[in-house]
């Protein structure tokens, strides 16, 4: 039996020089034993370590893997996975393929793993390219698991969550560009007072896909339910018929009809951007939210 394999070491080394060189993020092997953890990554934003770090698992060679169509599918013990799913830090799966020089990760988190026993398995997407290609979707593991992101995500929004329990007003403003096959909007969130008077809270731009205003509204806000909200449109609804589809009339002695709880344009510009302006209110999700948030603050 060999005394040295070079296979691991090669693996490494191609996943160092892919962290430093490529992604630009400091990588810092771990020499101890650690139950399974070669290595951890440090975030480097604008060339600042920002001290936000992930742990590194790193295979190399196919006899670690099985190939399955667009995957390989690992398999490994519960040891391990009982150790990575607890780990303090987020945990990345990399192989890497020294025949073809090709290296793949996957994030180790309770809904990407199979249990059958005593062993596991999780599938590496062959998408999941190691690189620059990648730094999207490590950066945002930086911040915890999905599950993690959700929770902060709602505890981000608690804000206006409360502003809508106390009986005030929150709306958010949308574009729509109808004749473009990729969606574009600036997403603005206004507060409303108690004497009626908006302040822009909140501001951003998303491109997305396969979203209709109501439903990119739902997955951008998922605890709230989105309508038109009425006095805006009172005020600012154009009445040109011609305009906006849903006002436009079959005839001359006919009135535009319409589902009050439709999603609709205010306005459209140049026949090619609808602008919307939608009312949130809390759906089941975020009063669940708030009312556990009120349970775990809770003094005794």
């Amino acid at each position: 039996m060999a005394r040295f394999n070079s296979t691991e070491r090669i693996g490494v080394n191609a996943v160092e020089r892919i962290v430093m060189r490529e992604m630009g993020w400091i990588f810092r092997e771990q020499l101890v034993v650690d139950m399974g953890i070669d290595a951890q990554i440090e975030l480097v934003l604008n060339g600042n370590p920002t001290g936000r770090l992930m742990a590194v698992q790193i295979k190399a060679g196919p006899s670690h893997v099985k190939e399955k169509g667009d995957a390989f599918e690992f398999r490994g013990s519960r040891t391990h996975l009982d150790y990575w799913s607890n780990h303090s830090l987020p945990v990345i799966l990399v192989l890497h393929l020294p025949q073809t020089d090709a290296t793949y990760w996957v994030h180790v988190e309770p809904s990407e793993v199979r249990v059958a026993g005593n062993t596991w398995t999780i599938q590496i997407p062959k998408r999941n390219r190691l690189g620059p290609e990648s730094i999207g979707a490590l950066t945002s593991l930086f911040d915890g698991t999905s599950a993690q992101q959700r929770l902060r995500r709602l505890a981000m929004d608690e804000p206006l969550m409360r502003h809508i329990v106390s009986g005030g007003k929150v709306c958010v403003e949308l574009e729509d560009w109808i004749n473009k096959s990729l969606g574009r909007s600036p997403i603005q969130v206004y507060v409303y007072d108690k004497h009626g008077d908006e302040a822009l809270k909140r501001q951003w731009h998303v491109l997305y896909t396969g979203f209709t205003p109501r439903t990119l509204a739902s997955a951008l806000f998922p605890w709230a339910k989105a309508y038109v909200d009425e006095e805006f449109y009172e005020e600012n609804e154009d009445e040109d018929p011609d305009s906006l589809p849903w006002m436009r009339a079959d005839d001359e002695f006919s009135s535009p009809q319409r589902d009050p709880e439709d999603v609709y344009p205010y306005t459209n510009s140049s026949g090619e951007v609808d602008y919307y302006r939608l009312r949130l209110f809390l759906n089941a999700l975020g009063e669940a939210y708030l009312t556990v948030h009120d349970f775990m603050v809770e003094k005794r």
